[in-house]
């Protein structure tokens, strides 16, 4: 599997938490979501489990700091306005910003690329104005 094909599943991971507000058993979660979601056909390694346990883990571990970032980087909106599938593709691609090994080019360009998959029409330019900003800052 690619690493954007995992990229996708710790996307849908950390999509699913904009809609469970109580504390979660992250890895109750992850082995849910790998026993039901993912297909055969996905040939998952345990390389890509890793990997997207990793994205998973970690993005729920630094919540708030990502949360907080994000807030930080809004020009004239609120989280509450952004889409689910846009704070959920932020907060990974800022995971891997600032607390993974992502570069930071590989990380915004990530982000646009699952825009253009579960965004709107203007989700991938709204995502990479704020993720260009995000790198900026973090530099």
């Amino acid at each position: 599997m690619s690493r954007r094909d995992a990229r996708k599943h710790a996307f849908s991971l950390v999509f699913g938490l904009g809609f469970n507000k109580t504390e979660l058993d992250i890895m109750e979660v992850f082995d849910d979501y790998i026993q039901n979601t993912v297909s055969e056909e996905d040939k998952i390694t345990k390389k890509d489990k890793e990997f997207i346990y990793a994205e998973f883990e970690g993005t729920y571990n630094n919540l708030d700091e990502i949360d907080k970032i994000i807030r930080e980087n809004l020009v004239d909106w609120s989280m509450d306005r952004l889409n689910k599938a846009d704070i959920a593709i932020l907060r990974v691609a800022i995971y891997e910003m600032k607390f993974g090994d992502t570069p930071a080019g590989v990380a915004v360009n990530e982000g646009v690329e699952l825009a253009k998959d579960y965004s709107s029409d203007e989700g991938p330019e709204f995502i990479n104005g704020i993720l260009r900003k995000v790198a900026k800052g973090l530099t």
